[in-house]
């Protein structure tokens, strides 16, 4: 699933199995968006079959398409204790079922949110060649509302029924309205009455049964009249503004009660383009960036020279300073060695990579006998830098570990800027000021 160095992520798409766009599961929209971005960053070692699908993200990637820039640090510490405890129902369409926990497990550590998914989605994300859907990352990631997102891929998968000259291109669609709350995510499929009652149904399966057997708590927008006006009519709007889709729908009757739910789905061409929109949003966040003054004068011919490279941002460099350890050599190294690569999954992962681990990627360096005196140069050097005692970041590393830590985060969170940007912006000894001025209640001059 290799990409160019310098794709935009916003322009990356990715694939699922209808089986598995058709599935039962309980997630927010942070999850769903993180989710998608993390189906094109997916990592296999295709020596083994049984080894886990990873995905390595980082904030600067995720903060540019979704989550509020402010509190993406927090939402993804969050996210990785959420996004592990869901279960996901897919049938094979033969009356057969799975249950299985989608993502086993989930870390954030250093500014790396890693998702190891379960191995069963191999078979409905990897090496398909029919029955699947391909879905792009910039409409996924633009929907503001979690239905939105799920009905869009449950009517995207059968837009390739549209034929012009069959009901002006119109496709129509039926679902079990119970069944569709669970695929929506509206009923709790994460209820362990779920599971218990389908293994007793087997291939009959009762949706309607199973919907009844869930408590109010685990059921939203129960009213007919409600889940038309909260959700479908401003799904409805959400499609039609930002997809290439939208649709129109209504509900049919079994005796007094809605059974079912009917969709006419229809090719669309949105008012403004999503990616247009997510290239403005980079003009203008790299804008604001280059106006930020830079006091650290040993660093502003990194920042001058990298911004804006393969779509590096400030925050990129100061993540890449941060990992090795405010050496500016060290980045502009690393970042030279992932250019000499032909392709690269995950630019700002691999050159974090190649700062981290000695430079060891497993990704084979193309060029010359002088690139490979090059990286052995670069190599020893980082070695070297490894073994410089550094008291102020010991003294950093202690005050981590204290309990009002957290209390000193919130309050920076509060002033806008995170722990990880703070170490990233000063000086390690006006950090630490910092620190103490707080302690002591003094106020903090950012």
């Amino acid at each position: 699933m290799g990409s160019k160095t310098n794709e935009p992520i916003y322009n990356l798409s990715f694939v699922k199995s209808n089986e598995m766009i058709s599935a039962k599961y309980k997630s927010t929209l942070l999850e769903n968006q993180v989710m998608a971005i993390a189906l094109t960053r997916i990592e296999i070692n295709t020596a083994d079959k049984d080894s886990p699908l990873e995905a390595k993200l980082y904030p600067r990637e995720i903060k540019k398409l979704v989550s509020d820039p402010k509190h993406i640090y927090r939402d993804l510490k969050d996210l990785s204790k959420t996004i592990t405890g869901h279960t996901m129902f897919l049938e094979d369409g033969k009356g057969n079922f799975k249950a299985f926990s989608v993502v086993p497990n989930a870390t954030y550590k250093d500014g790396v949110f890693t998702i190891k998914f379960n191995n069963e989605l191999k078979e409905h994300i990897l090496g398909l060649e029919r029955n699947f859907t391909t879905l792009e990352l910039s409409v996924m990631t633009d929907f503001s509302k979690n239905s939105a997102f799920r009905i869009y891929e449950l009517l995207k998968k059968d837009l390739y029924k549209s034929k012009p000259d069959v009901n002006g291109g119109r496709v129509d669609v039926v679902y079990n309205l119970s069944e569709f709350r669970f695929m929506i995510g509206l009923a709790n499929g994460d209820n362990p009455k779920v599971a218990k009652e389908m293994s007793k149904m087997g291939k009959n399966i009762d949706w309607d049964k199973l919907y009844d057997k869930l408590d109010k708590s685990d059921k939203k927008y129960d009213d007919w009249y409600e889940l038309q006006r909260n959700v479908l009519k401003k799904a409805q709007k959400e499609l039609e503004d930002k997809s290439d889709i939208r649709f129109e729908f209504k509900g049919n009757k079994r005796g007094k009660r809605i059974a079912e739910i009917e969709f006419h789905i229809y090719k669309n061409k949105p008012s403004v383009s999503v990616i247009t929109k997510k290239k403005q949003i980079e003009r203008d966040d790299a804008f604001r960036q280059l106006e930020m003054p830079y006091d650290l004068e040993q660093y502003k011919p990194l920042y001058d020279k990298y911004i804006g490279h393969n779509e590096l941002t400030k925050e990129d460099i100061d993540m890449l300073l941060k990992k090795a350890e405010y050496d500016p050599k060290k980045v502009s190294d690393a970042i030279e060695l992932a250019d000499k690569q032909k392709y690269i999954n995950n630019y700002m992962g691999w050159i974090i990579k190649c700062i981290l681990e000695n430079y060891g990627s497993t990704e084979v360096m193309e060029g010359s006998a002088e690139d490979a005196t090059f990286y052995n140069e670069v190599k020893k050097n980082y070695e070297a830098s490894k073994k410089s005692g550094d008291i102020q970041r010991a003294v950093w590393n202690r005050i981590q570990q204290k309990e009002d830590f957290q209390d000193f985060s919130d309050m920076l969170e509060n002033n806008g800027i995170t722990v990880e940007q703070l170490v990233s912006i000063y000086k390690l000894d006006e950090v630490l000021q910092m620190y103490a001025d707080w302690k002591v209640g003094r106020p903090i001059q950012f």
